[in-house]
Order: C-alpha cells, then sequence, then structure tokens
C-alpha cells in the first residue's frame, strides 16, 4: 500500500500495513517520511461519527491524548483531517497489545505491568480525567517493552461524566452497568480485572450473554487463586469490590501492602511513601476482604479509623453474615495498606527485569 497522507502542516505519511480496526474506523502504521519514522495512524470515519453521533467523543480523545505526556501513555503527535475523515497520529509500539494469555503471568511481570498502569492513571487522575476502558486491548508495549495505555475513546473529564454505558462489559464495575453515576473508581475496577486475567488467564465474569454477564458484575463474588501472594489476592479483591465508596483509589494502591513490596524490591522510588499523604490516606474508609478458605469473598466493609479492628495473621477466617461480628478476628486495615516508617524509600533508579 503506497497511498500518501498529507497533513495539514505538511508532514507525509505513507501508510504500511493495517495493525487493526475499531467502531470507527482503521488503524495502520504508517511513516513519516521526513524523518523515516514509524507512527500508527487511526482513520476515524466522520460519516460513522455523524450516525452514532460520536464526533464530540474523538475530538476529546484527541484533545486529551495531545496534552497529556507520560512514559506510560501512548501519545498523540498529530491530527488532520478531510472531507471525509479524521486522522490521528500517535507513537508506534512495535509490540502490538497485551493478549489474554494462555499460562498465568509470572508475579514480576504482573507487578511491571500494573505499576506501568499505576503510573498513566495516576498522571490521569491528578488531571481530573479517567479513561474508562482499561483492558488488555488497549495496553500498548512499544519496541523496548514499555507498557502504555492507549485508545481514549471512552475517556472523559470528571466534571463532564454522565450516567451511561461505557468501555467494555466485562471490564465494567457495577454502577457502569447500571447506568449509575461514577467516578474514577471505574478505573480501579477495570485494572483488577486486568490483573484477575494476568493471575487467572480468564475473565472474573463469564457468561453466554449480555444480559447474564451484567447479572453476574452486579451479583457474584469473585473467588482468586489462593495459591498466589496473599497481599496480591487481598488486591484484587479490593480492586473488585462492588461498592465504588469501599474501592480504592489509584492513589491509594501505590500504599497498598504488595505494590509497596514490589517497588521496595526492586527498588523503585514511591512518591506516595511520606507521612502527610500517609495521614491523608489513612483517613479514608476502604473496605477490607475477608476471604473464606476456599478463596471466595465472605464479608466487604471496614472503617480504617475503627479502633476496634484487630490485625489477624491470615486473612483466611470462618466466615459470618454482613457485618463483620465484633467476636470474630477481622482483618486490620494494615493487612492491605501498611505503614512504617522503616519503609521509605529513598532512591529513584528504574527496576530491572529478566
Amino acid at each position: 500500500m503506497n497511498r500518501i497522507l498529507v497533513a495539514n502542516n505538511g508532514i507525509q505519511y505513507q501508510i504500511k500495513n493495517e495493525l487493526g480496526s475499531g467502531s470507527f474506523g482503521t488503524v495502520y502504521q504508517v511513516i513519516d517520511l521526513s524523518l523515516n519514522k514509524n507512527y500508527a495512524c487511526k482513520i476515524i470515519s466522520k460519516a460513522l461519527l455523524q450516525k452514532y453521533n460520536a464526533e464530540k467523543m474523538i475530538r476529546q480523545e484527541i484533545q486529551i491524548q495531545q496534552m497529556i505526556t507520560h512514559k506510560n501513555i501512548v501519545k498523540v503527535v498529530n491530527s488532520f483531517e478531510d472531507n471525509n475523515n479524521i486522522y490521528i497520529i500517535s507513537e508506534f509500539c512495535s509490540r502490538g497489545t497485551l493478549k489474554q494469555p494462555i499460562l498465568p503471568y509470572q508475579e514480576k511481570e504482573i507487578f511491571n505491568i500494573t505499576h506501568s498502569l499505576l503510573n498513566a492513571l495516576d498522571c490521569l487522575h491528578s488531571n481530573n480525567i479517567i479513561h474508562r476502558d482499561l483492558k488488555l486491548e488497549n495496553i500498548f508495549i512499544n519496541e523496548e517493552g514499555i507498557y502504555k495505555l492507549g485508545d481514549f475513546g471512552w475517556a472523559a473529564y470528571t466534571d463532564q461524566i454522565e450516567p451511561v454505558i461505557c468501555g467494555t462489559t466485562e471490564y465494567m464495575p457495577p454502577e457502569v452497568v447500571l447506568k449509575q453515576k461514577h467516578d474514577s473508581k471505574v478505573d480501579s475496577w477495570s485494572l483488577g480485572v486486568l490483573i484477575y486475567i494476568l493471575v487467572h488467564t480468564n475473565y472474573p465474569f463469564r457468561a453466554q450473554s449480555q444480559s447474564e454477564l451484567i447479572s453476574q458484575i452486579i451479583t457474584n463474588e469473585i473467588i482468586v487463586n489462593k495459591l498466589i501472594d496473599e497481599d496480591l489476592q487481598i488486591l484484587i479483591l479490593a480492586l473488585l469490590t462492588k461498592d465504588s465508596s469501599q474501592r480504592p483509589t489509584i492513589q491509594q494502591l501505590f500504599m497498598s501492602k504488595w505494590i509497596k513490596k514490589q517497588m521496595k524490591f526492586y527498588n523503585i522510588f514511591n512518591k506516595y511513601e511520606n507521612q502527610q499523604l500517609k495521614n491523608k490516606i489513612l483517613s479514608k474508609n476502604l473496605a477490607i476482604k475477608i476471604i473464606d478458605v476456599n478463596g471466595s469473598v465472605k464479608n466487604c466493609l471496614a472503617d480504617s479509623q475503627k479502633s476496634s479492628l484487630t490485625q489477624s495473621t491470615s486473612t483466611q477466617i470462618s466466615s459470618s453474615n454482613y457485618p463483620c461480628s465484633p467476636s470474630l478476628s477481622k482483618t486490620n486495615i494494615d493487612q492491605i495498606f501498611s505503614f512504617k516508617d522503616e519503609d521509605n524509600i529513598v532512591s529513584v533508579p528504574q527496576p530491572k527485569f529478566g
């Protein structure tokens, strides 16, 4: 294919081959003829945008990705249009996207992916932006093996959120499938689904129909593999908390025991590891998942400020009816979010994987 696209600024892009297709158009690998550099070009049909009243969504996608510059976010470098199409030029990720695994990922790579997404989402949320379509297919990998969050078609500013169904159903939290008001914690839930897939090689909720899938998302609790790191089990369960008010934010995840432990092991600086933010995070209510011996969720409510909570050496305790009974051993907030002065990390080298 030798078709040449000419941008408004005169840059010429030669189309090389097709990379994939979506709801409104097709993505191609292109080469900037002046720089001899590869990019990805999403060609979006204006006719389809008009048919589905989606032009505003696409233009906001361009605006957000051009505005945000981050190592773990796919960068839009140019955009232009003609009478028929809108063209979005973004950095080219030669290693494609994440695929549903056949075998579970190793813990170090689960952390590498999770940490990359935490950094990307933290950047977005700090700029009052929600992605709303976090999934395997939207995690791109460049030639250096860096994971990057892309496809901002459902992204929105927090002050412009409307209670609509958005994203991909398998990754949607209850508040979205119910068309309820939602916030940045939809990204926390979707991250939980993604980590679950990396650990278990399948989705936490599976069904033969859309209505059955939605019913499962609303009502079913998940079961995690009890053979994996207990702190990782708790992290997945916390992310997949159905009550969004009890679901951790992305910032709070930086203080989860599993993330802190991995960051310390790979000697990565944790910017939220300081007393001021510790106190701020500690003042928030957080859900505590209590796990039965079979790995299923039995209870899911706790208050980080309740002094009556006592620390347990294990999250595997006998089941009881909701709410938690005072006579039972409880999982202290430190089981999920551990704050210790000696955990401070002062160096900032990049981790070395493999």
